[in-house]
């Protein structure tokens, strides 16, 4: 982190000298050790908005992919979503984010991703169930999405008396929903991430004072479960960003990357932890496309 912050200051100080400013990447944290290959169970769920990517990558005329993120107040923040955007935009192409459903190519007629975020603070499984059919499918007013994922759990988790049976029943619903209303799309839950409720004694923090609400690796089985039984990708959030208690390990970095209440993230940290999706999507991409390749090809 010190060769960071001197690095900083040297950059700072060769623009005000009037000096080119080179681009220096910041150190980021390795992710975390995963109950799923890479990250991501089920990443044969994703072929069909995988071969919209590849169609797109190859430059044949396709409208636009387009991405819908469905859940809490990690979602509503929009910095996880936007480093995700960014990763995908920058290899696929840039299509804007507007609400057009007659938006096939931008001006020059090239196809690219948009990604879009339905988010509200504090939102649980239960609160999609009476959000209006537009909003959990992308359409018809954004356009059909391609790939449709659920971001909840988090909030679910810190319930103490949470029904997993209900809790079960529930998801089965709402994935059997997206089906109807996006049934060309593919789907993809993100597991309920790492957090910490203060006054635990014993907590598995570094003051002891903290620990994982039980409810939240409840919900977390389910959605790997579930996922599992119904054919839906799922990533592994709380193992990618380092398991059980790295909620309080990631707030207490020199750059913190979860803020002081173990639940919600940093502006830094976000971007990371985006970046770790982006880039576990891409490998799933990347490992799908080298399947489709005839045998001999170079490509």
């Amino acid at each position: 982190m010190g060769g960071l912050i001197a690095a900083g200051v040297w950059a700072m100080a060769s623009a005000a000298a009037g000096q080119a400013v080179p681009y220096l990447s910041l150190e980021r944290l390795a992710p975390g050790p995963s109950v799923c290959t890479g990250g991501l169970c089920q990443p044969e769920a994703l072929a069909a908005v995988f071969r919209r990517l590849a169609m797109t990558e190859t430059g044949q005329p396709t409208p636009v992919v387009q991405i819908l993120q469905i859940g809490d107040s990690h979602t509503a923040g929009g910095r996880i979503t936007g480093a995700v955007r960014a990763r995908l935009q920058g290899r696929f192409g840039y299509a804007g984010e507007t609400a057009d459903p007659a938006y096939p190519v931008d001006a020059e007629g090239l196809a690219g991703v948009r990604l879009l975020e339905v988010g509200r603070v504090g939102a649980t499984l239960r609160d999609m169930e009476g959000w209006s059919d537009g909003e959990v499918s992308g359409g018809p007013e954004r356009g059909a999405a391609d790939l449709v994922i659920l971001a909840f759990g988090t909030n679910e988790g810190f319930e103490d008396a949470l029904d997993a049976a209900a809790y079960e029943l529930l998801l089965r619903s709402q994935i059997g929903r997206l089906r109807r209303l996006a049934p060309g799309a593919s789907l993809m839950i993100l597991g309920a991430p790492d957090a910490l409720r203060a006054g635990a004694g014993g907590g598995c923090s570094a003051d002891g004072l903290r620990a994982p609400p039980p409810s939240l690796a409840l919900v977390r089985d389910v959605q790997r479960r579930i996922a599992a039984d119904m054919g839906v990708a799922f990533w592994d959030w709380h193992g990618r960003m380092g398991g059980d208690c790295s909620a309080d390990r990631l707030a207490l970095r020199v750059e913190p990357y979860v803020r002081g209440d173990r639940v919600h993230f940093t502006s830094a940290g976000a971007d990371w932890i985006g970046g770790v999706l982006a880039g576990d999507l891409l490998a799933a991409y990347d490992a799908w496309k080298a399947e489709q390749a005839p045998a001999g090809s170079a490509d």
